[in-house]
């Protein structure tokens, strides 16, 4: 585990170590900040690729809390020093993750209660998401009865790095079906231009429609211990145990 955090912190979050060492060693000219140790009391850290510092942790921290001592430090150092979150950074990943795909899974929740999973084609396009869908899939009369849906975006298997730890991007959605007009010749054109001949077949078919998806709450898991909550307004926030009001359980 010692390794794992050790190569997650430099590899992805270098930035937040130069914080830390700004706040907790006094130092202003930090260029660079490289983890080399870490345990119970804190963390050794490389400095400019030329002083070793400690940065000691509020508390006696195990391995397995270190995550949320450093999110809770992370605060405490930024609002001290005032610094900025950084705003959108995972957002644009998690956007940017998305817009790669040409369809997405459904969930969703037909008249009798019972849930549905199944697929759409999809597309990004001006910064709003959309789903062509027919009246034959279960889906439609699903969308048109409650429009509430959750979406996901999940990574092939034979691309993950391993199969426990899947990327994948999560989202709570309202569903709007939308006319046959101007707009939606733009949106098609897009549409065939990504999915190629077979949607500019599906898109003369009338018992096919368009919908627009209104993105709410939602998570981005970008691998193991890297997993963040998305609000309505796009903030992403690092999910943490206290949070989930559970965590991780291991066999003594």
């Amino acid at each position: 585990m010692k390794d794992t955090i050790i190569n997650h912190m430099n590899h992805d979050h270098m930035d937040a170590l130069m914080v830390l060492v700004r706040y907790h060693n006094g130092k202003e000219d930090v260029n660079n900040a490289k983890m080399l140790d870490v345990d119970n009391r804190g963390m050794k850290i490389l400095v400019n690729e030329a002083e070793e510092v400690f940065v000691p942790f509020g508390k006696d921290t195990e391995l397995s809390e270190v995550k949320d001592e450093l999110i809770d430090m992370l605060k405490t150092a930024r609002t001290a020093l005032g610094i900025e979150k950084k705003p959108g950074g995972h957002m644009n990943e998690a956007v940017k993750y998305i817009s790669e795909f040409g369809s997405v899974v459904l969930g969703t929740v037909n008249a009798e209660s019972e849930p549905n999973v199944t697929y759409a084609p999809y597309l990004r396009y001006e910064d709003k998401n959309y789903i062509y869908i027919s009246k034959i899939g279960v889906h439609y009369d699903n969308l048109k009865n409650n429009g509430k849906l959750e979406l996901l975006f999940l990574e092939d298997e034979t691309k993950a790095k391993a199969v426990t730890v899947r990327q994948r991007v999560r989202f709570k959605a309202q569903a709007v079906f939308l006319e046959r007009d101007e707009k939606f010749g733009k949106i098609m054109d897009a549409f065939e231009e990504k999915a190629g001949n077979t949607m500019k077949i599906m898109r003369d078919m009338t018992d096919f429609h368009l919908v627009e998806l209104i993105f709410l709450e939602g998570s981005f898991v970008k691998g193991f211990g890297q997993a963040y909550t998305i609000s309505e307004s796009g903030e992403m926030e690092p999910l943490t145990s206290d949070k989930l009001g559970r965590t991780h359980e291991s066999k003594e």
